[in-house]
């Protein structure tokens, strides 16, 4: 027997009579939201929004994604829950298996027989409707999505359970319908149709001053908690009993509703609703506010063709029995081929609709504003003030009263309506893409989706998630059953979408001309800017960006940019950041080639170029993919190569984050692939170029992303050519950088001799072309290499020759991490030459300038040199901690490099102390990362190993790769650490009972560490 479900009442789900228990708060939350919206496809976000409201944790999305698998494993048995493109689920079950949907199709039929004038058979269908309910929907379950829904399903109760009440008294019945409607008054305190139909059977029954009471306490009720009065039918219906009018005597034999006094029918203009309404629950659930005692006017705004009417009618048919005495709609054609229409032939409609003889309609647009404030006056009634050009149009129409309410819709926001009347300002932005599946699914049937859901998906994306566009997608669909989705989706993707987002047949029907009238109403100076922006590669701007390329006053440039914003032709999506809907921009891409020539077009290139390339350091994160996109569109114009060199600083990071001294901002995300793929694309351009400063950038952005990826043989070639040919140029005094880029590739492939011939002709180089920022960064590298080879005295010079050029302020002003970078190096000179109160003083000094800086790699690197300090003094728990820190910070920036070897230093650690399973642990952990071997990492990692093998008892092992060690150290050369290989290479024949060679390997590393001048360290057996 399957499932069944039901939200009638408490969650609630029975396998042949017998309850399932649904474990967990997450659980019950996520299958309450899925039966809420049973059929339908509910978006993960949703999900997330009602099972933890207002702060889902960081793991929400994962949660949900888990939850959704524990639900489809105990769901099995009719039910089945879908995943519907990237981030979408919908609950599939039979109509019979959820209560609700039982109560829904039973109302149905009741309605449609009440149409037929089959009163018997459709009270007997309300009631096995109103049978099924055992509660309040969900009771227990709280949270804003789920009390929402829950509410919807009460509301359809509180109807079922009015209309049976007047089926029962048009058929003769009294008494049980006071009771039953008693009932509806205390869970639905507010609604006046059912105090209408209690007082009517109070009435009938006799029992008059019941029936007044009623009144009473709902006049009270509203009075006091809403501020209102009752709608204009409860007090005449109160009118009628108190004058004991016979029309309210009981006619059993009519079928018609509950009779009410003669007057004029309330106006009902609301236009269809949708049929297909998909999604916009959040913006449905904001509108609800209009209902209680706060605001009374809504403005809906968002761009043409995304739904603001619909929706508007959507919810105003789902409220209108909540405005008893009418709902007035109107179209102020704000935007459309015909003249706006003026707020007097608004008001004239609204008018003579309420019962207003034309000839008593005054001609001026106060006093007619003021006669509908009058007849509005202790009413309940709802405004549709549909597509509203601005808020002059509006105003004169807004009701004064409590009890009315107001949803204008438009393209602009109309933020004085905000300002003067607390307006809900409510904007209607695309679709996500599961509702935008669900959306053509109503259009096209579930079959045909199911058939081509790849197809589907990628149609909804094409649309942008504009309803409009949808609509149209679908209607075409829907009349040729020949052409699969695939096929229109490749029609879509492959000509201008534009072109063929309109309905076959209506020129007027299309998503540009919807964009066209949106355009003719903007001022000459939006125009321009707004021209200007659209032709912007890449998916956003910033407003520094747009000041730039207006060249207007920054004040200006921000106001007609808010301007654009509020009439929604951009959208400021997060504060300072700025962007086009995918359609809209495509629309105002179309525009600016028509509108601009080639010449204007190409001084719009240069000006976007121009700031990019001298734009603020560090590159703002939000720039990476507009700039990759700018020189992808516009590679081989002049000057576009300019761009490659803000991308070399994300390259030269290496990872995905804050890399400090690189210039990339804390949350950077890219990808080495698609910068290699730049790379390649400007090397193509460039070496046909007339300016070889092309080829440069081209070919040290090339460098940068080899050495990022660990191709360490193609970064030297690249670090080459770029020397090469940027020294043919005129601008051969600026090799500093690129030779210090080379000898930094040199270094890690273990050639520290021609690093250092480099370096010197790079240290040459920066100090002519007077960039003390390269001198540092050359000066530091120089002295790094030559600490490396023993030749502790000059580093020493050079190091601190770096620090003082630094800390004088032309290169950094000594305050930050740039100041760090020979302090560092100096620091580990001091801890291998045995300094170690000094290189302790120089830690701190290094923790103190970073202290309030938020860079990971500087810190990460100063927990290194502490871990080297406290070792030396033999604080192997302090040591331990401070490189388990280091290590989550470079995990963090995945830093591979600088992983590898610290991670190899902790091995080495937990060798020397003797906690072997915890050094195998952390060489197992880097296991994957291979491709980032150096000369000096493998060397490493063998010295290491050497001396875990040799602990494990595997001497034959440990020789062999403690002399590939010593003697990868001794190639580079790096004596300090050759002699300490030798030294784990003795312990290794030591441990074979080969005591000649291990006494060899001992005398040569005593040999090196007399050289160069450092006290030999104990032997690793002692530390134990």
């Amino acid at each position: 027997m399957p499932l069944e479900f039901g939200i009638l009442g408490p969650l609630q789900l029975t396998r042949e009579n017998a309850p399932v228990r649904l474990p967990g708060k997450v659980l019950p939350r996520l299958v309450a939201v899925l039966l809420l919206d049973a059929g339908h496809v509910v978006a993960r976000s949703r999900l997330i929004d009602a099972i933890w409201d207002e702060a889902p944790p960081a793991s929400a999305g994962r949660q949900v994604q888990n939850t959704v698998a524990v639900a489809r494993s105990l769901l099995t048995g009719g039910a089945e829950i879908e995943t519907v493109g990237e981030g979408g689920y919908r609950l599939r079950l039979r109509p019979e298996q959820l209560d609700s949907l039982r109560f829904q199709r039973a109302v149905r039929i009741a309605r449609e027989q009440v149409a037929a004038f089959e009163p018997e058979a459709a009270l007997a269908s309300l009631r096995e409707a109103l049978d099924l309910w055992r509660g309040p929907a969900l009771a227990g379950m709280t949270g804003r999505i789920i009390e929402a829904g829950a509410l919807r399903w009460d509301e359809e109760r509180a109807a079922a359970a009015e209309d049976r009440a007047e089926l029962e008294l048009d058929l003769g019945t009294g008494e049980p319908v006071v009771a039953d409607l008693r009932g509806v008054l205390e869970r639905h305190p507010y609604r006046q149709r059912a105090a209408e139909l209690v007082m009517t059977a109070l009435h009938r029954t006799g029992r008059v001053p019941e029936a007044l009471e009623i009144y009473r306490a709902m006049h009270a009720r509203l009075d006091d908690e809403l501020g209102i009065e009752p709608g204009q039918r409860l007090r005449e219906l109160h009118t009628a009993i108190l004058r004991d009018d016979p029309a309210l005597s009981a006619t059993p034999a009519a079928p018609a509703a509950a009779p009410r006094p003669a007057s004029l029918p309330a106006p009902a203009q609301l236009p269809a609703d949708s049929v297909h309404f998909t999604g916009r629950a959040g913006q449905l659930a904001t509108l609800d506010a209009l209902l209680g005692p706060g605001p009374q006017v809504a403005v809906l705004s968002g761009i043409g063709g995304s739904g603001k009417t619909t929706l508007a009618l959507h919810w105003a048919h789902r409220w209108r029995e909540r405005f008893p005495d009418g709902q007035l709609y109107v179209n102020l054609r704000g935007f459309d081929r015909a003249p706006p229409l003026s707020p007097l032939d608004a008001l004239a409609g609204f008018l003579r609709a309420l019962g207003v003889p034309t000839e008593a309609i005054p001609s001026d647009v106060d006093e007619a504003a003021a006669l509908l404030r009058s007849r509005l006056a202790d009413t309940q009634t709802l405004l549709i003030l549909d597509n509203a050009k601005n808020a002059a149009q509006v105003k004169p129409l807004l009701p004064a009263t409590a009890g009315c309410a107001a949803v204008v819709t438009s393209r602009s926001r109309l933020p004085e309506l905000a300002a003067l009347h607390d307006a809900l300002q409510i904007t209607v932005a695309s679709l996500d893409l599961a509702d935008s599946v669900e959306l053509l699914e109503h259009l096209l049937g579930t079959d045909r989706l199911e058939a081509e859901p790849e197809a589907a998906l990628n149609l909804a994306e094409l649309c942008a998630g504009l309803p409009l566009a949808l609509r149209i997608v679908g209607t075409n669909l829907a009349s040729q059953e020949g052409t699969t989705l695939a096929e229109a989706a490749a029609e879509l993707s492959e000509h201008d979408r534009l072109d063929h987002l309109a309905v076959e047949g209506d020129p007027t029907t299309t998503v540009a001309a919807a964009f066209d009238l949106s355009f003719q109403s903007l001022e000459p100076e939006e125009v321009l800017l707004y021209l200007n922006l659209a032709f912007l590669p890449g998916t956003d701007f910033s407003l520094a960006l747009a000041v730039a390329l207006t060249k207007w006053e920054p004040a200006a440039a921000e106001r007609i940019l808010d301007q654009l914003v509020a009439s929604h032709r951009v959208e400021e999506y997060r504060p300072g950041r700025y962007r086009f809907h995918d359609l809209v921009r495509e629309y105002a891409r179309r525009k600016t080639e028509e509108a601009f020539d080639a010449a204007a077009l190409q001084r719009l290139r240069e000006q976007v170029v121009e700031w990019y390339a001298k734009g603020t350091s560090p590159l703002p994160v939000d720039e990476y993919r507009n700039i990759v996109a700018t020189f992808l569109e516009w590679n081989g114009h002049p000057t576009v190569s300019r761009l490659l060199t803000r991308l070399i600083a994300f390259a030269d990071a290496g990872y995905r984050e804050d890399a400090g001294h690189r210039g990339v901002p804390a949350d950077a995300v890219y990808e080495l692939p698609e910068l290699a793929q730049v790379a390649e694309r400007g090397i193509a351009t460039g070496v046909r170029s007339d300016e070889p400063m092309d080829a440069v950038r081209a070919f040290a952005l090339a460098d940068a992303v080899a050495f990022a990826s660990g191709d360490l043989p193609a970064s030297l070639g690249y670090a080459q050519k770029t020397l090469e040919v940027l020294s043919r140029t005129p601008h051969g005094d600026r090799t500093g950088k690129a030779r210090n880029d080379l000898a930094t590739t040199l270094t890690q492939l273990g050639r520290y001799r021609e690093a250092v011939s480099i370096l010197r002709e790079a240290v040459g180089a920066a100090e002519r072309s007077g960039n003390r920022i390269v001198q540092v960064e050359v000066l530091t590298s120089l002295g790094t290499v030559l600490r490396r080879m023993g030749i502790f005295a000059e580093s020493e010079t050079l190091l601190l020759r770096a620090a003082e050029l630094d800390a004088a302020g032309e290169a950094g002003g000594g305050t930050g991490p740039k100041s760090a970078y020979p302090l560092l190096s100096l620091a580990e000179l001091y801890v291998d030459t045995g300094r170690v109160t000094a290189a302790e003083e120089l830690c701190q000094t290094i923790a103190d300038m970073l202290h309030d800086h938020p860079s990971k790699y500087y810190r990460a690197r100063l927990y290194f040199r502490q871990s080297a300090v406290h070792r030396a003094d033999e604080d192997f728990v302090r040591a331990e901690a401070a490189l388990l820190r280091g290590l989550e910070l470079v995990q963090e920036v995945n830093s591979w490099r600088h992983q590898l070897v610290y991670t190899y230093w902790l091995a080495e650690l937990y060798v020397d102390t003797g906690l072997l399973d915890r050094a195998r642990e952390a060489l197992e952990a880097v296991a994957g990362l291979e491709r980032y071997q150096t000369s000096e990492t493998l060397a490493v990692r063998a010295r290491v190993l050497c001396k875990l093998h040799a602990r494990l008892g595997d001497p034959a092992r440990a020789i062999r790769l403690g002399h590939q060690a010593a003697d990868v150290f001794a190639a580079m050369p790096d004596p300090l650490r050759q002699a300490r290989s030798l030294l784990a290479l003795a312990d290794a024949y030591a441990a074979a009972g080969r005591g000649a060679e291990s006494a060899s390997s001992l005398g040569q590393a005593h040999g090196l560490f007399s050289r160069l001048g450092i006290e030999p360290p104990r032997p690793s057996g002692s530390v134990v």
